[in-house]
């Protein structure tokens, strides 16, 4: 007897074709056909051109007169003299700095950590050519600093500040007023062989020792020239002053001393020696080398330049 199997079980062996809709084909090419010819695609694409077109033709703050640009970054607009202008702006919290205009040392100079809010950051440039500043000022609460683009002696163009010394960056002081005795390339070193690796300044009695930068004492020693301060300024910088008379009480092996801090005073005579070592890296550096690699320029070069530009 054979096998039995249910019925349903067994398959189709052919499939049935589906229909196309062809009302509805119609029905949707009359729709598209009837909204085209309404215009209403036309009037979409002008629409969204002229807007298009509006925005992309939006003139941007260096484009328009200066005063007009000032107040488009959201900043007051001042007269200076000979042809200056100045602009300026409050900022009250770090992300106001993106309001400035796009200059990276102005939006730098404005941002840099620790500085307080609220904060007015002055622009002043030649209104002919108002978007490259030639000076710049950052003031707080309490504090307003002055920089200075200035040209330096290779042509080129640095930001300074009054004294000046090179913005940003560390700037070296003067351990004494007046500075080192010039060594020359034809100097006589016979008998004098002790600068060959230090800088010798010489100073009226008892004036103030200062480090050339911030610092870390190292160590404290005596010899037969005064006292000998060693100290750490970071990055493999170092300094050894020596010839002081007496050291400030505030001086103590290891503790960290600012630029404004003593290190000593020089002996109660006429004139008195201090000397200096400067070494980088392990090797000795001039002081005037130094110091002229930051000091682009002095306070009598900024002064000048405010004059000339009517500040």
């Amino acid at each position: 007897m054979g096998s039995f199997r249910e019925y349903k079980n067994f398959k189709l062996g052919w499939k049935p074709r589906r229909r196309i809709p062809i009302a509805r084909m119609l029905l949707a090419f009359a729709l598209i056909y009837a909204v085209y010819a309404s215009g209403a695609v036309q009037k979409l694409y002008r629409f969204v051109e002229q807007k298009y077109s509006s925005f992309a033709a939006m003139p941007s703050y260096k484009d328009v007169p200066w005063r007009e640009g000032c107040a488009m970054t959201s900043g007051t607009a001042f007269e200076l003299k000979k042809h200056m202008g100045q602009c300026s702006w409050i900022l009250n919290s770090p992300e106001d700095v993106y309001k400035l205009p796009e200059n990276s040392f102005v939006r730098y100079a404005a941002s840099v950590p620790g500085i307080s809010y609220p904060l007015r950051v002055h622009w002043g440039a030649d209104t002919s050519r108002f978007w490259e500043p030639r000076v710049l000022g950052v003031q707080t609460d309490s504090s307003l600093s002055w920089y200075f683009y200035l040209m330096t002696a290779d042509s080129s163009y640095a930001w300074v500040r009054p004294n000046g010394c090179r913005f940003p960056g560390e700037c070296p002081r003067n351990p004494l007023w007046g500075g080192a005795l010039p060594i020359f390339s034809n100097f006589d070193f016979a008998g004098r062989e002790d600068l060959l690796l230090k800088d010798l300044f010489v100073g009226i009695g008892e004036a103030p020792i200062y480090p050339i930068l911030p610092a870390s004492v190292l160590s404290i020693s005596k010899d037969s020239l005064g006292y000998v301060v060693l100290l750490d300024h970071g990055g493999n910088l170092f300094s050894r002053v020596s010839g002081l008379a007496e050291v400030s009480p505030n001086v103590k092996t290891g503790r960290a001393i600012s630029q404004e801090e003593t290190l000593g005073r020089l002996s109660p005579s006429d004139s008195s020696a201090l000397f200096l070592e400067v070494l980088r890296n392990g090797r000795f550096v001039r002081w005037d080398e130094f110091y002229k690699e930051t000091h682009l320029g002095d306070a009598s070069d900024v002064e000048m330049f405010r004059s000339k530009i009517g500040l």
